[in-house]
């Protein structure tokens, strides 16, 4: 609501605001507005919006609700009087879904037939302009979004390539970056990438929602198997979202609840792209009830019936963390993130400031965060920190 007439105004926006909080409809509701203004494109026409984002599984979502969005729009009506005549068949605004994964081919046909909209991981993306099957010169409505989780996947020079070439000439482009946090990384891409943007920040970007509730438990690592089982059984609920740091753990969870007859599927790099987009698909749909996952799934995915999200493994950065939790507690609606505390813990300090600042519970070894993120020997009997 703060950034939309600062983006129907045209004027550059930086959005910053915590997991949940309708950043996408931020930006897809003006570009809806906005496309009414242009004529379709046809065939050979380049496109005029792009939006980038860091995931294939987040591109998906996205390219879905611009399309829902799309298919609402009525052309206006001084663009059908002066455009129906050249324009052949019917008037409809297209999109694009571009990524990694799936036929290269099949995505350069779709932009020659004309589109108005592309979304994007950045690898795709600049592997088609390298051949010159898409320009981006056309563009004059850009986004990018989960800037922080991009830049933290190491993708700085991807998104300076990608600002050089919707920048490369001197025309009217509305840019609009949107983040859940502020590493200073963004404010370098920031810099040349939008000019006098109206900076909005809603909340604290360094929390999560107050509708999350969390539940932090100390364990030695081999108690870990049989609390996933216990946490589960007692969550009223489906779906269940699992959080592993590796790829390794996920295939190792995904076995582990098979055989206690939990509707369990996994998510991480290795599987192929067919796969993780039904997989999604199906977690959607109720057909998974438990979705184990690296960190492909922590960020932007809006699956608003999940209520409880388990960090099997907490992750090494406290925005991590945040992201993780943020699959929960959608759209206002209360959550429980369950997260299972080692003496390995890379980011104690700045779980139990965020715990404080939430007024959550917190685990009396978190008193003491001097005795996590060392190294530590994982036995069958315990953990033991040797540094």
């Amino acid at each position: 609501m703060q950034s939309l007439s600062c983006s129907l105004s045209g004027r550059d926006v930086i959005g910053l605001a915590e997991t949940g909080s309708g950043k996408t409809l931020a930006y897809t509701l003006p570009l809806a507005i906005w496309l009414k203004e242009e004529p379709p494109k046809k065939r050979g026409e380049s496109p005029v919006a792009l939006i980038v984002v860091p995931t294939r599984e987040l591109m998906q979502q996205i390219f879905r609700d611009v399309n829902n969005l799309l298919n609402c729009i009525c052309i206006d009506t001084h663009i059908a009087a002066t455009q129906l005549p050249k324009l052949s068949g019917a008037i409809q605004y297209k999109a694009a879904a571009i990524c990694g994964g799936v036929s290269a081919q099949a995505q350069i046909q779709e932009i020659e037939a004309g589109v108005d909209v592309i979304v994007a991981t950045p690898g795709r993306l600049l592997d088609l302009c390298d051949r010159g099957a898409l320009s981006l010169l056309g563009i004059k409505y850009f986004v990018l979004d989960e800037v922080d989780r991009m830049l933290g996947m190491g993708l700085e020079e991807q998104l300076r390539k990608v600002v050089a070439l919707v920048t490369a000439e001197s025309k009217p482009c509305q840019t609009l970056l949107f983040s859940a946090t502020l590493p200073e990384s963004l404010q370098r891409l920031a810099r040349s990438a939008v000019v006098n943007p109206v900076e909005i920040q809603v909340g604290a970007t360094q929390v999560t929602a107050p509708n999350i509730k969390h539940q932090v438990l100390f364990l030695h690592t081999y108690e870990k198997p049989r609390k996933i089982l216990e946490i589960l059984r007692q969550t009223e609920f489906p779906p269940v979202i699992v959080f592993a740091s590796s790829i390794q753990a996920v295939d190792f969870l995904v076995r582990h609840l098979r055989k206690e007859q939990f509707h369990v599927a996994g998510l991480h790099s290795e599987k192929s792209q067919e796969y993780r987009f039904k997989l999604m698909t199906g977690f959607k749909n109720g057909k998974v009830d438990v979705l184990v996952a690296t960190d492909l799934a922590s960020r932007g995915l809006d699956i608003p019936e999940v209520t409880h999200v388990i960090n099997y493994d907490i992750p090494d950065t406290i925005e991590d963390y945040i992201h993780r939790c943020g699959r929960t507690g959608r759209m206002s609606r209360h959550g429980l993130a369950t997260s299972f505390l080692t003496l390995d813990c890379k980011i104690a300090a700045e779980l139990r400031d965020l715990l404080e600042a939430l007024e959550q519970p917190l685990p009396k070894e978190l008193e003491n965060v001097k005795n996590f993120g060392k190294n530590v020997v994982k036995t069958e009997f315990g953990d033991r920190s040797i540094s």
